[in-house]
């Protein structure tokens, strides 16, 4: 990973005013309805604290993971992630992000005259969070959890403006924007058409589409009465045929059948249970995210005098070869508790070689944590 500078300042910040239209693309914690990974994707941007209790000087540091799959042989692009933050409380009443478009041109001015590091990193000052950066990301970076960063710290007047919550605790939060291109980021030409400050090209300076660009944001938390939110973390994610080991190869990958039909879409989404299926000549494995009874006390949910109620946890699987009976399922609920049995199965691909299976766990307060397995599918 390489970090270089970013566009002009003077035209990066009159794009800024576009955010106004919107943002297209994934949003917030759940990125993608589909588990079958196609050209170029974002899973998971992980905050290490969600909800980020005092010291606030500290900052938070997100990690982005991204996967491309441009298919018919192609293996992943170098790719560029660009991430706008400094966004702090933006006013309510409208979407949210959106109304970040204020803040976001008062912190760009602060750089407009030239206040960016040699490096191409915004400086961060102790008035001013960073507001820009980006990262040169190799090829085979793609499909690794957490290998994109930024960090922003939040400022230490946070809570001025900020609203009580039910329980009678101030509430702020941040947002970070982030763009992902297999290509070259730039300011948007048309950035009404485009509806979005930045466009990606490629080579010849065409635009390229959702395959080669997305386009996201997430947010974080902090409340006055300090307290934190943990990632839902994830020991393990187990591949297996019943109660069997798979054998593995020279690499310690377990080895699975090809399917030899031709791939099918799989995955059903929801968190209900796996329908039954009849007969099938393709053998399958058990997928398994290894995640404890780790759901914590979601204060909000509860109330003021209310009984404890704890946050509800999911995990969301994803591959880049075959397809699963069930892409999403409940590991804890708000009312049932832990949930043992959230495994999914997957029937691999027609094709032999290198599969990647992912599992993205979420909590309900924007807690989340990435685990990735390969897994060879033989000849």
């Amino acid at each position: 990973m390489k970090r270089t500078a970013l566009p002009a300042r003077r035209a990066l910040l009159a794009a800024l005013a576009t955010l106004a239209l919107g943002v297209p693309c994934c949003a917030g914690a759940g990125f993608a309805p589909s588990s079958e990974v196609e050209g170029l994707r974002v899973l998971a941007v992980t905050a290490d604290r969600p909800y980020a209790a005092a010291p606030l000087g500290d900052g938070v540091t997100f990690e982005m993971t991204y996967v491309d799959a441009p298919g018919e042989g192609a293996g992943p692009r170098p790719v560029e992630v660009t991430w706008l933050g400094g966004c702090v409380n933006p006013p309510v009443g409208i979407d949210e992000h959106i109304g970040c478009l204020p803040q976001l041109l008062g912190a760009a001015a602060a750089f407009a005259a030239g206040g960016a590091a040699e490096d191409g990193e915004n400086e961060e000052t102790e008035g001013a969070p960073r507001l820009f950066d980006r990262d040169d990301m190799k090829a085979e970076e793609s499909g690794e959890p957490g290998r994109a960063r930024f960090k922003m710290r939040l400022p230490d007047d946070i809570f001025e403006g900020a609203r009580p919550t039910e329980t009678g605790s101030f509430e702020a939060s941040a947002y970070v924007f982030f763009t992902v291109c297999a290509g070259t980021t730039r300011v948007a030409s048309s950035p009404l058409e485009a509806g979005f400050p930045l466009e990606c090209v490629g080579e010849d300076g065409a635009v390229l589409g959702a395959d080669s660009f997305v386009v996201g944001y997430t947010q974080v938390y902090a409340f006055a009465d300090r307290r934190p939110n943990a990632n839902p973390p994830i020991t393990d994610l187990t591949v297996k045929r019943g109660d069997s080991e798979l054998e593995k190869d020279e690499e310690g990958l377990p080895v699975v059948q090809r399917c030899a039909r031709p791939d099918e879409p799989q995955q059903a989404q929801g968190c209900s249970p796996p329908a039954a299926g009849g007969a099938d000549e393709c053998t399958t494995y058990d997928i398994d995210a290894v995640v404890g009874d780790v759901a914590e006390e979601d204060v909000e949910v509860a109330g003021l005098g209310g009984p404890p109620v704890r946050e509800a946890i999911w995990v969301d699987y994803y591959t880049d070869g075959g397809g699963f009976d069930g892409a999403r399922r409940l590991v804890s609920d708000t009312t049932r508790g832990f949930i043992a049995d959230h495994g999914t199965t997957w029937t691999p691909p027609s094709e032999a070689g290198v599969v990647s299976l992912w599992a993205v766990v979420h909590d309900t307060r924007g807690g989340s944590s990435v685990f990735r397995r390969k897994v060879r599918v033989a000849e």
